[in-house]
């Protein structure tokens, strides 16, 4: 069983470029960045027409959609942002010969990027930005046809990865160029009044600084490793070989270090400089006192519940079902919950993808002998999906997602305490007994479905107990970047941690510190944002109940609509205006990120469920 775990991309969050989440999964769902938080469920990648909020591994970069097939120039890497990319692209590219027609009210080719002098720099500076991220909604474009309906082949994939080449290409030098910054600095000069608008400058003035404080060398430098360290981990994890990866990983710590002290400004240790990138004012010393409160609760609660004579049946889980049977029923669920107009197709990996409020796409991806990993996917999907489409359609800055973070509370918001509760299972029960013939109780589905047990593999691993896993990761890698233990000392590190949280003994390195690729891709600092928006999900449905106390009711009346205009209200309405998590929540319920609600939630939910004293 497993929950939607993604990376949802690598990278800080560009609102120049298109964003897609979680990426794949080297097995069936891990391979390829694609985790499930709640740890249940097919990996995924979301890329949305704006930013790119998540992390996609380098080996994609000719966005191949085989596994088997070698990897390809980091050029077309989804992970790699398009200012990594600048330097090796524009050798391949020719970018003047592309013009491209932005239409619209301007109706100018982007080429040209015409402004009207008389206008304010902020007016002029919105046409700029705009004009960029129609450039990076074509890219997210390019990247769904490629993933879901060009012909699987060699040369096609070649081809286009060329266009997506020449794409990126253009928009670093869009998003770079010396007018732009000349711009933003003018608009930062002007009275301006709106907090919208001083948001979009204010990112703006972030996003330009980003892109232009990494030398061209070091971009050049990152984006080649970035590809080479992947194909090395490709190759080490099957064959359990962590030495031979291990030159390879020190070096991919050594060059985000150094990328990090390039575009260090007052953030108090380089590993905080690498977690903003993923989570905007998060900082490592608040996720250590965040991550201390959840392990010392977590730790002998998961301890209980793994003893108890009341262990939940996973049976219901496992037969033989139909695709067909699997998509319909789950469009139909996802349609109930709020996501009505967008497309929903079928892929190796799920994602989800924005080209605007108005077109978000999603896909799932689907098993004959189990079905719960396909509706965990949709769902969490769904949750992303609805938070992309209840955005803004200016194609500003402000109107984007605030954070990973953020954006996985809203999909764990879905998926967990709406997709895991008892009460959905009153309401989804009976659809699952007539869709896919199963014959198990609504009790028993909700049991199956919460069942908790050991993993050593993260993606894999329970709502319980995948937090360990979160934790773990976030110290060693941050020990790693401050230079306080050596690759080498990884694997013991690794299992002497496994055995200290989670009471497994790891076997080889292939299930131990092998399993990620995210460090392979650079993509340091991400592990944090998992756990971040679960314990978000969680304050935020303390709080829908203190509003909306006949909250279940609604669930098993499959009434998600008041559900939806609170999160609406409440999250998507704000998007990049807030300067962090922390701020989003004080403006939504009044107080900033607290593990308290997370706990509560763990506790009642699993006490209840396993008979605990």
């Amino acid at each position: 069983m497993t929950s939607p775990d993604r990376p949802r991309k690598r990278r800080r969050i560009s609102r120049k470029g298109a964003r897609r989440w979680p990426p794949s999964a080297l097995t069936a769902r891990e391979a390829a960045f694609g985790d499930t938080h709640a740890g249940r469920s097919p990996s995924v990648r979301r890329t949305s027409g704006r930013k790119t909020n998540t992390y996609l591994p380098p080996p994609r970069a000719s966005c191949r959609r085989s596994s088997s097939r070698k990897p390809v120039p980091p050029a077309c890497s989804r992970r790699t942002s398009a200012r990594e990319m600048a330097s090796i692209l524009m050798r391949r590219v020719s970018v003047s010969a592309l013009v491209i027609g932005l239409g619209g009210a301007s109706g100018m080719s982007f080429a040209s990027a015409a402004v009207p002098k008389q206008e304010s720099a902020f007016k002029q500076l919105s046409v700029k930005l705009k004009a960029i991220a129609n450039l990076g909604r074509l890219s997210a474009l390019a990247e769904w046809d490629q993933l879901v309906m060009m012909p699987d082949s060699e040369s096609a994939s070649d081809d286009r990865g060329d266009m997506l080449a020449t794409l990126a290409a253009v928009i670093h030098e869009r998003s770079t160029e010396a007018e732009l910054g000349a711009l933003i600095a003018r608009a930062e000069a002007e009275a301006l009044a709106d907090e919208r608008d001083l948001a979009n400058v204010r990112l703006a003035r972030r996003d330009f600084d980003m892109m232009t404080k990494i030398p061209a060398e070091l971009a050049e430098r990152k984006a080649k490793l970035a590809s080479s360290a992947y194909a090395s981990w490709a190759k080490a994890r099957p064959a359990n070989d962590f030495k031979s990866f291990s030159p390879m990983l020190a070096e991919c710590f050594a060059v985000a270090a150094e990328v990090a002290r390039y575009t260090r400004t007052d953030e108090a240790e380089l590993y905080d400089v690498a977690l903003n990138e993923f989570e905007s004012g998060m900082t490592a010393a608040r996720c250590e006192v965040l991550f201390a409160e959840v392990q010392a609760v977590l730790k002998p609660l998961i301890a209980k519940v793994l003893a108890s004579p009341h262990q939940p049946s996973g049976a219901a889980l496992s037969g033989s079902f139909g695709t067909e049977a699997q998509v319909a029923l789950n469009t139909q669920i996802v349609r109930d919950l709020g996501f009505e107009q967008g497309r929903i197709d079928v892929s190796v990996h799920p994602f989800t993808t924005s080209f605007s409020p108005a077109d978000v796409r999603i896909t799932s991806r689907f098993r004959a002998d189990e079905w719960y990993q396909g509706l965990a996917g949709s769902i969490h999907e769904a949750g992303h999906a609805m938070y992309e489409s209840a955005l803004g359609r200016t194609g500003m800055p402000v109107d984007t997602a605030l954070s990973m973070g953020v954006h996985e509370s809203q999909s764990l918001f879905w998926e967990r305490h709406v997709g895991l509760s008892r009460a959905f299972w009153k309401y989804a029960g009976g659809k699952m007994r007539t869709g896919l013939g199963l014959t198990a109780s609504d009790e028993e589905l909700y049991g199956a479905t919460n069942a908790v047990s050991q993993s050593l593999i993260r993606v894999e691993a329970d709502e319980l107990t995948y937090p360990m896993h979160v934790v773990m990761r976030f110290e060693l890698e941050r020990a790693l970047l401050r230079g306080e233990m050596k690759v080498e000392e990884l694997p013991a590190r690794w299992n002497a941690r496994m055995k200290e949280l989670l009471a497994v003994d790891v076997p080889d390195d292939r299930r131990g510190c092998l399993q990620d690729v995210h460090w392979s891709g650079l993509a340091i600092g991400y592990f944090p944002t998992y756990l971040l928006g679960a314990i978000m999900a969680a304050q935020l449905e303390h709080h829908m109940r203190l509003q909306m106390p006949d909250l279940d009711a609604k669930i098993e009346a499959g009434d998600f609509a008041p559900i939806r205009h609170w999160l609406n209200e409440k999250v998507h309405a704000q998007g990049s205006v807030p300067k962090s998590m922390d701020e989003l929540l004080v403006r939504a319920v009044g107080e900033p990120l607290k593990t308290e609600y997370f706990l509560k939630y763990l506790k009642d939910k699993y006490t209840d469920l396993y008979h605990l004293d």
